[in-house]
């Protein structure tokens, strides 16, 4: 009987532990997502693909300083796929849409 209660408790326990653990963890990667006007460096309320790569490459520097883990380095055409109407240039609902569509993924 005290063994069955114990168990039961480290089960309730350890699925508290990681419902709280991947919470925090989306709320990192949504706190983690960049603002459209961090990218348009020049603030003319689009996004061009050297403004894109500035940030881009200004970002795996940080990231990488702090010693936190790289991922997508190889997804070069992140560009392209954020570029809805493929005008190269992205705008700010192209760039909310991009936001909100990777959001639903995690």
């Amino acid at each position: 009987m005290i063994n069955t209660k114990l168990a039961t408790i480290a089960v309730i326990g350890v699925s508290l532990i990681s419902g709280a653990s991947m919470a925090g963890m989306s709320e990192r990667m949504q706190w983690d997502m960049p603002e459209f006007n961090q990218i348009d460096l020049n603030n003319d309320e689009t996004i061009s693909p050297v403004e894109f790569e500035q940030f881009r490459q200004q970002r795996i520097s940080e990231h990488k300083a702090e010693g936190r883990q790289m991922k997508n380095m190889n997804q070069t055409n992140m560009f392209d796929v954020i570029d809805l109407n493929q005008d190269g240039l992205v705008d700010a609902e192209e760039f909310s849409q991009h936001q909100a569509n990777r959001r639903m993924t995690w």
